[in-house]
């Protein structure tokens, strides 16, 4: 009885394992005027050659493509673009991916650097578009330091847990152990 218990264990332990090494993840960040990603699997490895699409708020078609070698992804929103982006990985096998880039993070100017107030000795043309010119140095040097962080916390949350495997091994067990209960009181 009790190796038949084991035996089912192990058995259900050895099909768990796999499911959750090959989970697929999309991460993307805006650099410059594109954007730019990559489709990983949690177990390890990169979605080589596989297909993806991005689409808007209102789920029209921005661009699409494959992955290279790398399991990189590239491409450039239109400029008039005003909604979110959602770039989706289906690896046509089962897995499917997304991330999604709000309307904030587009454009060359931060919002908050076109409402701060004028100096009143720069009011002219030239100052306005040297402004504009430091706002978008400003921005960019800080997507450069942010993206290796939004990428780290991307894997960290990405990754299966020493805690996580334990509570499934405990829940199988608590589950058997309430099941041969039930079991116990019927005969």
């Amino acid at each position: 009885m009790i190796r038949r218990l084991v035996i089912g264990l192990a058995v259900v332990l050895a099909l768990t394992a796999p499911a959750a090494a090959h989970k697929l993840k999309v991460f993307a960040a805006v650099k410059g005027e594109a954007v730019m990603g990559y489709a990983f699997f949690i177990g390890g490895g990169r979605a080589k050659k596989t297909p993806w699409v991005a689409k808007d708020g209102e789920g029209a078609v921005i661009a699409e493509g494959k992955t290279d070698e790398e399991g990189n992804f590239r491409f450039v929103p239109p400029p008039s673009l005003a909604s979110a982006i959602t770039i989706t990985v289906d690896t046509q096998e089962g897995h499917i991916a997304s991330a999604t880039l709000a309307a904030s993070r587009f454009g060359a100017v931060p919002a908050a650097a076109s409402d701060a107030p004028a100096d009143v000795s720069a009011t002219d043309d030239a100052s306005e578009a040297g402004k504009e010119d430091i706002a978008a140095l400003v921005d960019a040097a800080v997507q450069r330091q942010v993206e290796p962080l939004l990428e780290r916390i991307e894997e960290m949350d990405a990754r299966l847990r020493f805690a996580d495997i334990l509570s499934g091994i405990f829940l199988i067990i608590g589950l058997a152990g309430m099941a041969l209960w039930a079991r116990g009181r019927l005969r």
